[in-house]
């Protein structure tokens, strides 16, 4: 049995991610994948089991450890409204610096290999933002509704304002960020 190298690890991992920005998951051939990385087909299998296997691990790992960074941006001791912000521009960041990983967790959440990513790794991502809408409405500074639909404004608004950034049609600023966080926030406040 061959050894796992994580520097062939993380190089099939940011092939995959590239390959998926550029193709979607079904550019992601074992074969091809191997030949790019620099392994033969059966060193990519050592590391994963089939494609499906491949992307799942992949996209559990990413989900894991943003839902963990972006949960550590939730300090104690902080007013509501910069607790949302604190969240809002690690997103930002996360959206602009890992595009390729923002695009392959969208493109993930919209397909069946959604459904196989551990239940444990989807509630803790849940749980975190649950806790901090929920918090909000307690406070009664965030309208009273489902948390789907809070989440859906703010996921919405974040990602127009990664696009506009990404565009060039904002700026990665205080002023611009400034902006697009007080529209959202307008949106959701009570």
């Amino acid at each position: 049995m061959k050894l796992k190298d994580e520097t062939k690890r993380i190089s099939i991992v940011t092939e995959t991610i590239d390959i998926v920005f550029d193709k979607g998951f079904a550019g992601v051939k074992m074969a091809e994948l191997a030949r790019k990385v620099g392994v033969s087909p059966s060193t990519l299998y050592v590391y994963y089991k089939n494609k499906e296997d491949l992307i799942v691990s992949i996209a559990t790992k990413l989900i894991k450890n943003v839902s963990q960074s972006s949960n550590k941006e939730v300090k104690d001791g902080l007013p509501y409204k910069l607790k949302l912000r604190s969240v809002w521009l690690y997103w930002l960041d996360f959206g602009i610096n890992h595009s390729k990983e923002m695009s392959f967790l969208h493109q993930v959440k919209q397909s069946p290999y959604y459904k196989l990513i551990p239940s444990e790794i989807k509630d803790e991502k849940a749980q975190m933002a649950n806790s901090l809408l929920d918090l909000g409405k307690k406070e009664g500074l965030i309208k009273n509704v489902d948390n789907e639909i809070l989440s859906a404004v703010i996921g919405s608004m974040m990602s127009e304002t990664i696009k506009l950034i990404l565009s060039n049609k904002l700026k990665l600023n205080k002023k611009d960020n400034d902006l697009m966080f007080s529209l959202m926030w307008d949106a959701i406040k009570s």
